[in-house]
């Protein structure tokens, strides 16, 4: 095995000024398509059980990049401790070069998202916190969402069969449209206590939409003139507004002494979270970026509910399977669909991490003669994208086909990368998919299904309903930043039982 060396730049591109802004763009544009341009099947670090190469070198927003779609390497990041293998019979994918363990600080979380995100999520926020300050201040977090979340179940199902009695029988819908609308119901209503009929509740989302814009506007730049504002000026002061808002709202009384807003709830333990801390990450967790993950996900989890081509259709199947009492975890088939979509239509295509020591990834091919070593120098970013490494075919059997019974085992695959997974996954997780199964269980109980068909290749390819579909339809037919989503409408009729 030769001494490991940085992944190349790809035909074309190079560290040069106009290359890096070529770059930028064309990532943004479709990170798929910007992927599937690099090193072709020659190079050294292309998986050829992949579609994609599994490390990428890239220059995009001024920043040297190692975009990393295998499984194993993603998951061996995020798990990063002490260089201790997952597995005892499985050897570590990722090492210091020069064979070291890795340790919590090899890769960190902060310097990674503070350059992109700082101006708008500032801290005090849980994202740009590294071990070890990290670990106490999500114990409070995860006391803070039990704490609050046991005792609002009711409120996300009367919150989804109130938006439901809108669905006519015969009406069609935007089912993506539906989802966000009915997303910005639920975090609204879970963290502000906020319902559409409240004057703040469109104060927020106008801001929070303005605020996602300047995120990621192509012109990253702050411009205030009489005349015009540019992007990014209007996110940060939608910003500026919001903190003033939330801080409020995380402080107001009612005359019993008790917080107007449900997330306001002080914590128990001691050293527990303050208002500033409550308000600050607030911001984030009722963010245009998280509506539009969950949307995301609650839409390619109805499809393949109720229009994924089977007989008979999988929605028949769950309601069957309920109604003998086949609902143990293990024999959950709707936990196994819901979970299979995850893994192959993330919402959130990836996370980043900034490299602080050299670090050498290597490819774990079952033939040692294929087997190489590609280091990632200190400094660089590396950039995991969970899209691929979720239909990694080392790790997958027919990786890129949805299976609705693929969890159902109990020798369960390896679980999904869509919420990340290690210290820093997102603290979200079972809240997320706590409204999800809500949303799904609810229309199979009150005997809503949806019919249509989904025609678009693209959009079936993110589904996993169709394989080897062509990265340019992808790109044509699919949008990936902030999230992913179809750019076109998914119309669906509504049909309720008797």
């Amino acid at each position: 095995m030769g001494k490991a060396k940085p992944p190349k730049f790809g035909s074309g591109r190079k560290a040069t000024l106009l290359s890096t802004i070529n770059q930028s763009l064309s990532f943004h544009a479709s990170p798929e398509l910007f992927l599937s341009t690099a090193p072709g099947a020659a190079d050294e670090t292309r998986d050829q059980s992949n579609a994609l190469p599994s490390i990428v070198r890239a220059k995009i927003l001024n920043r040297d990049v190692a975009v990393i779609s295998s499984y194993r390497h993603c998951r061996d990041i995020l798990q990063a401790t002490h260089g201790a293998s997952l597995s005892p019979t499985e050897p570590g994918s990722v090492a210091r070069d020069g064979g070291d363990p890795i340790t919590p600080s090899t890769f960190t979380v902060g310097p990674a998202y503070r350059e992109l995100m700082s101006d708008f999520f500032p801290l005090p926020n849980l994202l740009l916190l590294d071990l070890p300050g990290h670990s106490q201040a999500k114990l409070h977090w995860e006391e803070h969402f039990a704490r609050v979340f046991a005792q609002i179940p009711n409120l996300i199902r009367d919150t989804v069969v109130d938006h439901l009695t809108t669905w006519s029988h015969g009406s069609t819908v935007d089912l993506y449209e539906q989802m966000k609308d009915l997303s910005w119901k639920f975090l609204c209503a879970v963290f502000l206590g906020l319902s559409p009929g409240d004057d703040q509740y469109r104060t927020i989302i106008s801001l929070q939409e303005d605020l996602m814009r300047g995120q990621f506007s192509l012109f990253p730049v702050s411009i205030n003139t009489p005349l015009w504002r540019s992007p990014r000026c209007k996110g940060i002061e939608a910003r500026k507004k919001l903190q003033v808002v939330l801080g409020e709202m995380m402080t107001t009384r009612t005359a019993d002494g008790n917080p107007t807003c449900p997330f306001a709830q002080p914590s128990d333990s001691d050293g527990g979270l303050n208002s500033e801390e409550l308000a600050g990450n607030t911001l984030l967790f009722t963010s245009s970026i998280a509506i539009k993950a969950l949307a995301s996900l609650l839409t390619a989890s109805l499809l393949n509910l109720f229009l994924f081509p089977s007989q008979p259709p999988l929605a028949s199947m769950v309601r069957r399977k309920h109604a003998h009492g086949e609902t143990h975890e293990d024999s959950d088939l709707l936990r196994s669909i819901l979970l299979e979509t995850e893994r192959l239509s993330p919402p959130v295509i990836g996370v980043m991490r900034r490299v602080e020591r050299d670090v050498v990834l290597t490819e774990c091919a079952t033939d040692p003669a294929l087997q190489h070593q590609v280091v990632v120098p200190a400094g660089w970013d590396a950039w995991l994208y969970f899209v691929s490494a979720s239909r990694d075919a080392s790790i997958y059997q027919n990786a890129s086909q949805f299976i609705p019974d693929r969890f159902l085992s109990q020798l369960e695959p390896s679980p999904p990368l869509a919420f990340g997974a290690g210290a820093k996954a997102c603290l979200g997780r079972e809240v997320t998919r706590t409204v999800v199964k809500t949303v799904a269980s609810a229309m199979l109980e009150t005997g809503i299904d949806l019919v249509g068909s989904i025609d678009q290749k693209g959009v079936r390819g993110w589904l996993g309903w169709d394989d080897n579909v062509s990265v340019d339809i992808i790109a044509k037919e699919l949008k990936q930043l902030p999230c992913q989503r179809p750019r076109e409408p998914i119309r669906v009729r509504v049909v309720r039982g008797e």
